[in-house]
């Protein structure tokens, strides 16, 4: 029986590692076709989950970018940088 790596979160490292895994796997025609969609349906978990991850880092990374006049905002507090 096919294991189900969508059922718990795994980590964005692990997850794109499984996913080229499963491209090559597909690509390669290893699988028949049932496999083929068992392996799809799982790459698109994981495709989720990279989502999440990335769209999380995004807004981290968005409350820390510097604010125009050189500070540092963190969530919507500004950190005042030094003048050159």
């Amino acid at each position: 029986m096919a294991k189900s790596k969508s059922e718990k979160p795994v980590k964005f490292e692990d997850a794109i590692e499984q996913l080229e895994s499963i491209i090559e796997r597909i690509e390669s025609g290893e699988v028949g076709l049932e496999d083929c969609l068992t392996q799809y349906e799982q790459g698109m978990s994981l495709i989720k989950q990279c989502r999440q991850v990335l769209t999380k880092a995004e807004k981290k990374i968005a409350e820390l970018a510097p604010d125009v006049k050189g500070g540092l905002k963190v969530d919507d507090d500004v950190i005042e940088g030094e003048a050159d």
